[in-house]
């Protein structure tokens, strides 16, 4: 009993952000008042959605590792370019060859999803899990959300050219004040408070939930706010993004698989970049939609949905390789003569 406790205990920890994410999209469409009661709610000049985003940054800062040993400078300037500059460039073809068969909040999701930099913690998780080089996706994970907060008011401008214009500079100034500023206060703490440090070491799942729990409410939030908007869309175009979204993720693969490949980069890079080159992050599209104009937030609850199966698209399909590299790595340790020849 004590047993089975501890294993649902541990299978509870590990898929918190997706049960729960299945838990406060199902609430909040059943339930959407709690959630619009909160949306109104400002503290200081912020949102909550804003503050819950800038908690979320804060927490990342404090939780990044050491990054010696990672200035491997062919992978990361690969993975760089590939992160910011290779695949955003899908977002073009969905948001343009979806068009009249899907609905354009959906397109325009998974367009942002395209666009925004890696993942800030599943990435670095399933990197180490693969016996990747885990250093080195830390500074990618930090290289590419510093540098993506420039590139990324460009690209959501474009996005939503269409619809309503968004001026990239007023963006660009949302975009530091919820993810580079907070993010950097984060490093700072790690780095001045000594003891700042010691508890993002000791207490990494917990902050972990606490991250999580920030995404959680965002969407609750943007679902109960939209939930009009969701419950009225066809399930066709539901199930049609959902495919979008797993085939993004996969060639994304495809293009890691194949520049890694060609760069001739050792085993333990080769993991690196064709795990993070191919994985983007859920709480900076919950920030970007955050910093969006007020006529296109209406929309973000139903925008955020073929996010969320994007992100757990691209978990499930990584945490199967992950394990699958593991296992390959084990099975050629075994295989090693016991002393060097």
């Amino acid at each position: 009993s004590k047993r089975a406790t501890m294993a649902a205990k541990d299978f509870l920890i590990k898929n918190f952000l997706i049960i729960g994410l299945l838990a406060v999209i199902t609430f909040g469409l059943v339930c959407p008042s709690p959630g619009e009661s909160l949306d109104g709610i400002e503290i200081g000049s912020f949102r909550l959605p804003q503050v819950a985003v800038i908690v979320i940054f804060i927490v990342s800062g404090l939780c990044l590792d050491s990054i010696s040993e990672c200035l491997q400078y062919k992978a990361l300037t690969l993975s760089i370019v590939l992160v910011l500059g290779v695949t955003p460039l899908l977002a073009w073809p969905i948001l343009h060859c979806g068009d009249g068969y899907v609905e354009e909040s959906l397109l325009q999701g998974l367009a942002v999803f395209c666009v925004v930099p890696t993942t800030l913690s599943s990435g670095v998780t399933m990197v180490t899990q693969a016996k990747g080089n885990v250093s080195l996706a830390v500074l990618l994970t930090t290289v590419t959300n510093l540098l993506g907060v420039g590139t990324m008011p460009w690209s959501v401008s474009k996005i939503f050219e269409t619809t309503v214009p968004i001026k990239p500079s007023e963006m660009l100034f949302e975009l530091v004040w919820l993810t580079l500023v907070p993010l950097i206060v984060g490093m700072l703490l790690r780095e001045v408070i000594p003891a700042a440090k010691s508890f993002a070491k000791t207490n990494k799942k917990v902050l972990g939930l606490c991250q999580n729990s920030c995404i959680l409410l965002v969407v609750l939030l943007m679902t109960s706010s939209a939930q009009p908007k969701i419950m009225s869309t066809d399930s066709a175009d539901l199930w049609m993004a959902l495919a979008i979204a797993a085939a993004i993720h996969l060639v994304y693969r495809v293009v890691g698989y194949v520049s890694a490949t060609a760069a001739v980069l050792e085993p333990r890079e080769w993991v690196t970049v064709v795990l993070m080159s191919s994985q983007k992050s859920l709480p900076v599209c919950v920030s970007v939609m955050s910093a969006l104009p007020r006529d296109l937030r209406r929309n973000s609850g139903l925008m955020i949905v073929p996010c969320i199966m994007a992100h757990a698209s691209q978990l499930i399909i990584d945490s199967i390789l992950a394990v699958r590299w593991e296992v390959q790595d084990e099975k050629k340790a075994m295989k090693a003569p016991l002393l060097p020849s």
